[in-house]
Parts: structure tokens; sequence; C-alpha cells
């Protein structure tokens, strides 16, 4: 809202004027009356644009007149200011460009309108989260725990993909191809562990592990699969097992 400060026509300025000359008066500007709600501060950003352009009109000799349009239906400019509110409210009616608000007011409305969540981002850790579906916890040091350094380096390497094999290093060009020695199929985790022929005869340890989880990579790193209940606990053996038989083929050698 803006309301001009009784003043005597002695301090107005006089058309005629231009900048930069003598025949210029004194200004008699407006002020401008705060919002009286303080708590609603997104007014706040209008009113700030108002002392600038106030000053801004100032400076160059100008003199603000403000005018209170009036609401008959005669009105050119109210019947304009309907139909644009009857367009833009009309179905696949085109954005508008919102209106400025306080940076405090924007993220209140953010944080009230945030879902906490515990998980990881949808696109981070992928083969992280198909190893794992639970939050490093507990179960974590217990796998690590009482390894030495190289089998967990080895157990790293297998439960988060970033592993010695050519379907990683592939991918940050360290390696001229993502597919296995064997020729059957990309160098992941899944099929270093569970399917590449040339170490069929170094899974032994592993599949006596189980009957029924054979090829679950969660089951054989660690993890937590989907299909798990809450008294899960990782299977020691059979991550021993797939450090044992990772070691064996000397695939994942760390220096």
């Amino acid at each position: 809202m803006l309301r001009a400060p009784e003043s005597s026509p002695s301090k107005r300025w006089e058309d005629g004027g231009t900048r930069g000359t003598k025949q210029q008066r004194r200004l008699g500007y407006y002020h401008v009356i705060p919002p009286h709600n303080p708590q609603q501060q997104s007014g706040q950003g209008f009113v700030s644009r108002m002392y600038k352009f106030i000053r801004r009109l100032h400076r160059n000799g100008n003199y603000l007149n403000v005018l209170w349009i009036p609401t008959s239906e005669d009105n050119k400019l109210l019947g304009l200011a309907k139909e644009q509110a009857r367009a833009a409210t009309q179905e696949d009616a085109p954005l508008q460009n919102r209106a400025p608000r306080m940076k405090s007011t924007t993220l209140s409305l953010a944080r009230s309108q945030a879902v906490p969540s515990n998980g990881l981002p949808v696109n981070v850790g992928k083969h992280v989260k198909r190893v794992d579906a639970a939050l490093p916890g507990k179960h974590t040091r217990q796998l690590y725990d009482r390894l030495s350094w190289k089998e967990a380096s080895v157990l790293a390497q297998l439960r988060t993909g970033m592993a010695r094999l050519n379907g990683y290093l592939y991918r940050i060009n360290a390696a001229q191809t993502d597919q296995c020695a064997c020729g059957q199929a990309k160098e992941t985790v899944e099929h270093f562990l569970f399917r590449c022929r040339k170490w069929t005869a170094h899974r032994t340890d592993m599949l006596q592990c189980t009957d029924i989880h054979r090829g679950n990579i969660s089951f054989f790193l660690g993890g937590k699969s989907p299909i798990d209940n809450e008294k899960w606990a990782p299977n020691l053996e059979a991550v021993r097992a797939s450090i044992r038989f990772a070691i064996a083929t000397g695939r994942l050698e760390v220096c």
C-alpha cells in the first residue's frame, strides 16, 4: 500500500524541469506502508521493489502519482483483468511467471512438504541396493570386523560393484571392453560369481553353502534381499566362501 505525505506545493516538482538543470525542485516522494501481518513475509519482496523504483524515480527528478482505479463495470482495465484471470484458469493454460517471495518462506514451505526418508536416492548406488536392501549398520560391521585387509577389500569390491572387473573398468575408461574373457557376457559381479565358465571349478565351496540360494547375490555377499524378514541375519559362511572364491581366481587381486 502506498501513501503520500502531506506537503506544501513548494515541495513538489513542477512540470518542465529536466534532470541536471536548476529548474528542478525538491521531490515529495511516497512512503510505503509495511504489511500489517509480519508473519506473512512474502510481501516484503514487493515492498523492496517499490522502494527501489521510487528511489530511482527520485534520483531522475520524477514525481510519482498514485491513482486509485474505480471498480465499476465500465472500467476497461478491470474488464481486461477479469478476462486475463479467466484465461489463466482455463485447462491447458500456459504457465505464467510466479511472483517472487522470501527465501525463508520458500525453504519453510519445502521443509513442511518434504517426506523424510532413510533410504538412498533412486539413482544412487543401484548395485549396492540390489545386493543389500538394509542400510549400513550392525550387520555391516559383523561382515568386515573379522576379515583381513585383503579379504575386506575383496568383499567391498563385490558389494559396491566397483571391482576390478571389465564391466566396471570399462565405465571408468580403464578397459577397452566390458566383456568377460569367456566371451559369453558382460563381466559383472553376478557373472563373475555365478556364471563365468572359467571359474566353475572354484565354486565348489560356494555351492555347498546352500541348495536354495544359489545365484542369490544378496545371500553370498551378506546382504538383505527384499524377501527377507525382520529376523534376517547374514550368512557369514556363504560370505567367506565368496571371498575365498574371488581370491582364488586372482581376478580381484589387490596390490
